[in-house]
């Protein structure tokens, strides 16, 4: 028997909610952070593929664009990255006509509540462009300044940092490892995924 866990987030503004499709639970937004929980079932590769291509417009047209009022909106997309395990997917995203653009992290996997319950979810957190630009300098300099440190012993020397509602821990275990916690999350974003990330949204923004 299917056991589909579902989570219902109360909103201020009386948001209202929609049920989704037997094999997923509901998905409601909170500010711009919108958590979808679905069936332990589902194959994880192609929902990757979903969120990757599909359900990061919806979020965009949602949450980011917002009404259009009858008018028609231009916007585009472009995957950048995401890790061997899609525990972290990222993506370009602009739309002049109301003047946001930026990057888009998508997490998904594994997700713990404020209960204790653990599921599989999928969450999208919006970062302006300017914003993810400085957060990615600011990440990078503090490995380089903190290199010798983090070297010195694996998987004991961490450096914690927040940029919001957004956590990071760097260390090394194998290797640079950069791990982000964020509203039940904690995935590793992998070196390669990660350098993609940065050297792809600055490219695309050129």
């Amino acid at each position: 028997m299917k056991k589909i866990i579902i989570a219902i987030f109360i909103l201020l503004h009386n948001l209202s909610f929609s049920q989704i499709s037997a094999g997923e639970a509901v998905g409601i937004a909170a500010g711009v952070a919108a958590i979808t929980f679905i069936a332990v079932e589902t194959s994880k590769k192609e929902v990757a593929k979903d969120i990757s291509q599909f359900r990061s417009k919806e979020y965009i047209m949602n949450y980011i664009i917002g009404p259009t009022n009858g008018k028609t909106m231009l916007f585009e997309t472009e995957s950048l990255a995401s890790d061997n395990s899609a525990g972290l997917i990222s993506v370009a995203f602009n739309c002049t006509e109301v003047k946001k653009s930026g990057l888009l992290l998508a997490f998904f996997g594994d997700n713990i509540n404020e209960h204790g319950v653990l599921s599989t979810a999928y969450g999208f957190r919006y970062i302006p462009l300017k914003e993810a630009q400085d957060l990615f300098d600011r990440i990078n300099k503090e490995k380089e300044e903190h290199k010798k440190y983090l070297s010195g012993n694996n998987d004991v020397n961490n450096l914690y940092i927040e940029h919001k509602d957004l956590k990071f821990i760097i260390y090394n275990d194998g290797g640079e490892k950069v791990r982000v916690f964020w509203k039940g999350f904690q995935v590793v974003w992998e070196k390669t995924a990660y350098k993609r990330t940065e050297k792809r949204l600055d490219k695309w923004f050129e």
